[in-house]
């Protein structure tokens, strides 16, 4: 470019040096921000909104975020954060037919590009991240749920989505989002006390009713700004773009999850015609809604809005309905505005489509399919999914029917292998800041046994199709044979779990769980033996907050879920260092080993991400996927009948010790009562503060408390 640019480059250098450390008050601490600060963008986006949910911010100050109460700070100075350029949309393409000109002003006074909305929403920043894609992903959290954000997002990254936003309702996630370069807003809460904005607000507290509010507003300001969003509550991993098939309904308000247990996606020949040959053929595989919106209680926890003057007015109701009673929970709120009038008797348009008019017809609604927009028990216990006569790549798991408050949802993500929020060098690499601790030396795991002696055939009589929910009738007591031999099975592998953790103390090392086989599964209410409404088989592999108490438990850090050896983050490092040590049974033949597992009962989920299986139908997540590896060399060491007691069972492996998973054949006769048991009682003390045993739920008379000794 010549001389002369380069003369102008030092003294350019200069100010910019003079400039930074002026900002940086010298101390190398980074200007302050002001606390409400949003990102900012130069083009201006249409918006035909008027009303007292908008704020009209005077020129030359920053939108802001309105208090608790309601009075709206300003802040001047620079916005900050990641955003996405609209150049580089790699979503839907689709523009919503909403938007209008940029030069429209409201009845307030203020022009498009001036306004924002008391739940912090910049529509420029909506703009910027839906880019061309002409619609956003939204969630929002605090910061008790930093790491659901965390894996949130990378669940979104994996599957190419970029146009997300995640609203933060404190200042603490919000400096972290934007550190980690993640689109998002200071959102606030209108009604959480900020001493408690922070922390976990917990199923049916008040506060988790405030938060429900909050998100409702948070909806209905999204309505109002002329892009299409998909709603996300934070405990939903994200793993197919949905938006695709969202695009297949293009005369819906709004298509909703559902806490249906069933697919019915095929009850007629106008729903197999419409998805063989009607607008939802352009999809990879063929995909409906589902047949009714009434035959179960729509879930808000993914919901999609076209931008429409119907998902407007809905919203615009629903808030008003919550402000007035703060009582009323905001999905049921929902779900009796869907059926004001009547939507249950009501058809399906003639294509078959699923779709519905609702609302006294104000609105046109559509259940997304459980199988695929999965909620906890369809995808965690009866993997619908993955079933032989549906065979679909699920969407999404919402982590709802679920025991262990979030520990219970962290763990179950990690069961399924689609949670990404972990700290790698803690989680994989056992990295530890307590200095008084010894360092973990890596991993044990085991195979399990079951109890000879239980009768599966119990179990069996109960599974779908066979039995339909009026077949039995509900388990009128705890003493009943049935719930007897449910918790002789799980007490059994219970008792062998808490072996492996006393054996993993002293090795120092941490145990990978073993699936669980359940006989029964487990309701808040009396029951058969299934939850009613669900079609799978018994006994079944449970997640472990059927029978763990994974909530209460301070030592969860010390499990590990069974799939953890396929996990897609797992150092392949760790998956290929593996010893395998053949525990010998007693010599006497007279005690109980156990038996092996039911070949076929199937373990894993299936589905992108998810540990998936072979393609030949061979299961390989967790231990199953190792062991069936042949490109992995496997050590091996034997523990004799004669060398069980800790000592001598140290020296027995000392040559596979290096190893970063080391594998047990089993672990039954180091069980309670055996002769391998006797010098453990140390260690198994520490191990009841692991494994604390849940309980069943429920028979008519209660629930069957979980004993292991």
């Amino acid at each position: 470019m010549g001389t002369r640019p380069r003369r102008i480059a030092w003294p350019v250098t200069i100010i910019v040096v003079v400039f930074l450390l002026v900002v940086t008050r010298v101390s190398g601490e980074p200007a302050p921000v002001g606390r409400r600060a949003l990102r900012e963008d130069k083009v201006p986006v249409p918006i035909r909104v008027t009303g007292d949910n908008v704020v009209v911010v005077s020129p030359g100050l920053k939108p802001g975020l309105a208090d608790d109460d309601g009075v709206v700070e300003t802040t001047q100075g620079g916005s900050v954060g990641a955003g996405k350029d609209s150049s580089k949309s790699d979503s839907a393409t689709q523009t919503t037919s909403d938007a209008s000109s940029s030069s429209e002003t409201t009845t307030d006074g203020g022009s498009a590009d001036e306004i924002m909305f008391r739940t912090g929403i910049d529509p420029k920043f909506v703009q910027r991240v839906a880019g061309g894609s002409g619609c956003v992903v939204v969630t929002w959290a605090n910061d008790h749920y930093r790491d659901f954000a965390r894996s949130w997002v990378g669940n979104l990254k994996q599957i190419g989505i970029t146009n997300y936003m995640v609203g933060a309702m404190d200042e603490d996630l919000f400096e972290y989002l934007n550190d980690e370069k993640i689109n998002t807003w200071l959102m606030g809460s209108r009604g959480i006390e900020k001493s408690k904005v922070k922390a976990d607000f917990g199923w049916g507290s008040k506060n988790f009713h405030k938060m429900g509010r909050d998100k409702i507003r948070l909806i209905r300001d999204f309505t109002l700004i002329g892009f299409d969003v998909l709603i996300s509550d934070i405990d939903v991993a994200w793993l197919r773009d949905p938006v695709p098939f969202f695009r297949q309904f293009p005369g819906a308000d709004m298509l909703v999850s559902t806490d249906q247990l069933r697919s019915e996606t095929a009850m007629n020949d106008d729903q197999v015609n419409f998805t063989k040959n009607g607008i939802a053929k352009n999809i990879a595989r063929p995909e409906g809604l589902e047949f009714h919106v009434c035959h179960a209680s729509l879930n808000i926890g993914m919901m999609w809005f076209r931008s429409t003057s119907g998902s407007r007015n809905l919203t615009d109701t629903w808030v008003k309905l919550i402000e007035e009673d703060d009582k009323l929970w905001d999905q049921n709120a929902f779900n009796d505005l869907v059926r004001a009038g009547k939507t249950c008797a009501g058809r399906s348009d003639p294509t078959g489509s699923g779709l519905y008019k609702a609302w006294d017809d104000q609105i046109t609604i559509g259940a997304l399919p459980a199988s695929t927009f999965a909620n906890g028990h369809v995808f965690h216990v009866q993997k619908t999914h993955s079933r032989a006569d549906i065979q679909l790549d699920p969407y999404a798991v919402h982590n709802t029917f679920q025991y262990g408050g979030t520990p219970g949802k962290r763990h179950r993500m990690r069961e399924a292998n689609v949670w990404r929020g972990e700290d790698f060098g803690a989680r994989f690499l056992l990295e530890s800041d307590d200095g008084d601790e010894p360092p973990l030396a890596g991993f044990l795991s085991y195979t399990p046994k079951i109890p000879a002696g239980v009768d599966l055939g119990l179990f069996a009589a109960r599974s779908w199709p066979a039995a339909k929910d009026d077949t039995f009738p509900s388990i009128e007591t705890i003493n009943d044979p049935l719930v007897a031999a449910h918790a002789a099975l799980v007490e059994y592998q219970l008792k062998q779990l808490r072996v492996a953790v006393a054996l993993a103390t002293k090795l120092h090392r941490v145990v990978i769980a073993p699936p669980i086989l359940c006989g029964l599964d487990r309701v808040w209410y009396p029951h058969f033996g299934r939850f009613p409404g669900s079609e799978f088989d018994l006994p079944f592999v449970c997640p472990l907050d059927h029978v763990l108490a994974v909530e209460r438990s301070t030592k969860m850090n010390l499990l590990r879920e069974f799939t953890f050896l396929s996990h897609p983050e797992l150092p392949s490092a760790i998956r290929t260092s593996v010893a395998v040590v053949d525990v010998e049974g007693d010599d006497d033949g007279d005690s109980d080993d156990g038996v092996e597992f039911p070949r076929d009962v199937k373990q894993c989920a299936t589905g992108p991400g998810t540990g998936s299986d072979s393609g030949n139908g061979t299961e390989t997540c967790g231990w199953l996927g190792v062991s069936r590896d042949v490109s992995i060399g496997k050590r091996r060491a034997v523990v004799s009948s004669t060398s069980r007691d800790p000592e001598s069972f140290a020296n027995a492996i000392a040559q596979v010790r290096s190893s970063a998973v080391v594998h047990f054949s089993s672990v039954t006769p180091f069980m309670a009562g055996r002769k391998g048991h006797a010098g453990w009682e140390p260690w198994y003390e520490h191990a009841k503060e692991v494994v604390s045993p849940d309980a069943w739920c429920c028979a008519k008379d209660g629930h069957k408390q979980f004993e292991v000794e």
